[in-house]
């Protein structure tokens, strides 16, 4: 079943979700984002407010089967998304895949930051590195 589908009038999300309403712009971009993951391309979407911008890449992303990062501009929209959509999107699809939160660049460590913090003379603590 092609995951516009999901968003038809009578989808899976009309059917499971309470208070669901398919929008067309939403189906369009869910459409965009398998055919991007399929040919592992990029794609640049900007949506209004309304447009049902979080299912419309989480059910792409959940079907496809393929590893997925979803990066959020604020660590109260990652809570939303983790805590509340995600689930929802997991339940109404049935989803039986892994998923993972990594909350705040801050709390990891790349070789940029190690490099900055060598070069400071600044010590970097010893979980910080284990």
């Amino acid at each position: 079943m092609p995951v516009s589908d999901d968003f038809a009038e009578n989808g899976i999300l009309t059917r499971t979700i309470p208070g669901f309403h398919p929008r067309e712009a939403q189906r369009q971009m869910a459409k965009s984002i398998i055919d991007i993951i399929d040919k592992q391309g990029v794609l640049i979407a900007e949506a209004g407010t309304g447009t049902g911008k979080t299912y419309a890449y989480l059910v792409p992303a959940l079907r496809s089967g393929k590893k997925t990062i979803i990066s959020t501009g604020s660590k109260a929209l990652q809570d939303q998304l983790y805590n509340r959509d995600l689930p929802t999107i997991i339940k109404a699809i049935n989803y039986d895949g892994n998923t993972a939160l990594l909350k705040g660049r801050s709390n990891y460590l790349c070789l940029e930051r190690l490099e900055q913090q060598m070069l400071s003379g600044g010590d970097l603590e010893a979980e910080v590195l284990s």
